[in-house]
């Protein structure tokens, strides 16, 4: 049970990943993954790289076992308790073990024959490089550090590339606040040999103009045959901060993240993959979903009704100021008007009796 246990944690090192260099503790693999043509009757070579990084001696193992899908991950499911059969069984491997120094790399070749009979299609193994451990007080076997490749077969003859978009959809659902948003593509292999479907998805904006594209699968993951893998790909902008816990931290947090990841309205994304080597597969798909950053809204919905109603105050403390302003012009002209009329009629006779005849005045 310790075996197949230990062997699991390696699996999951692993990883199912076409470029990435495997690695586990201190044990380099290169290259994590090798993927190739079979005819049957007809041997291959290839050659696995160890790189040993700790300053003691190594002592790995080798042991093959065969892998298939699991779940929809990705990720490599192994039947450590079955029989060797199918591409387990064609390969070859020197089951003595291998001495690594400090700093030394060793290379250790792996041959495949496939049987005159061997069935077109694609065929799965692993190899495993792993240091053993003693025995444990149950008499048990333990795995220690290790590492394993993927080999990746396609036997030659009748093969069948087949798939389809199984599904696209919006990983939070349709009704988001900002970016990021998590678009999952799920895809069915329903052919005999992997695929690797790549595509873009193209988002455009309620009016309908294009803002942005997302690579899928740009690590070309394969899809095993009759079976299901999601992929995942991400609009992104900038990345989000952590929320607090405290409410009032949180939702400035989360104001800050809507604002640097800003996205309004209406949003259509449109898939389209393709995959196959001598079959062209190729489908599309499209989803809607709306984003309304609602930490932005409301913090410049008050910031809007602040400022109108600062205009209304100033408006209204304005026009009473001015009409004060007028009604104390008008008074002063008033006051003015009245005072200056006894003083005119005054002058003008005085004028009169100076411009008159003496005997016009004594009338």
């Amino acid at each position: 049970m310790n075996i197949r246990r230990g062997l699991l944690v390696i699996a999951l090192v692993i990883g199912f990943s076409a470029f990435a260099v495997s690695s586990a503790h201190a044990i380099t693999l290169i290259p994590p993954s090798v993927e190739f043509e079979l005819t049957p009757g007809q041997e291959y070579q290839t050659v696995v790289k160890l790189f040993n990084e700790e300053e003691r001696n190594l002592v790995v193992y080798a042991e093959v076992k065969n892998f298939g899908p699991q779940g929809e991950t990705g990720i490599p499911s192994y039947d450590l308790e079955a029989p060797v059969s199918g591409l387990s069984a064609w390969i070859t491997v020197a089951p003595e073990p291998y001495t690594i120094e400090p700093g030394e790399r060793i290379e250790i070749p792996v041959k495949v024959n496939p049987p005159l009979n061997a069935e077109p299609g694609g065929h799965y193994a692993a190899v495993f490089f792993t240091e053993k451990g003693n025995t444990d007080g149950g008499g048990q076997v333990g795995i220690g550090k290790g590492v394993g490749i993927l080999l990746l077969a396609r036997v030659s003859g009748e093969t069948v590339e087949a798939g389809s978009i199984k599904e696209f959809s919006v990983g939070e659902g349709s009704m988001l606040n900002r970016l990021p948003i998590l678009f999952t593509t799920r895809f069915e292999n329903t052919g005999n040999v992997h695929l690797r479907p790549t595509g873009l998805i193209s988002i455009k904006n309620m009016f309908g103009r294009s803002v942005d594209t997302v690579d899928v699968n740009s690590t070309k993951g394969a899809t095993l045959p009759d079976s299901i893998r999601k992929y995942e790909s991400t609009w992104e902008r900038t990345q989000i901060k952590e929320t607090t816990g405290s409410t009032w931290k949180d939702f400035w947090v989360e104001f800050g993240n809507e604002r640097d990841n800003f996205a309004l309205g209406k949003y259509t994304a449109s898939l389209s993959i393709d995959a196959g080597k001598e079959t062209s597969i190729h489908g599309t798909a499209s989803v809607t979903f709306w984003v309304w950053p609602w930490h932005v809204i409301t913090v410049y919905v008050l910031i809007g009704l602040l400022v109108i109603l600062l205009l209304i105050w100033f408006i209204k403390h304005y026009n009473k100021w001015l009409i004060s302003r007028v009604m104390n012009a008008a008074n002063t002209s008033s006051a003015q008007v009245k005072g200056v009329k006894p003083s005119s009629t005054s002058t003008t006779k005085d004028q009169l009796s100076k411009t008159l005849p003496a005997n016009q005045q004594k009338k």
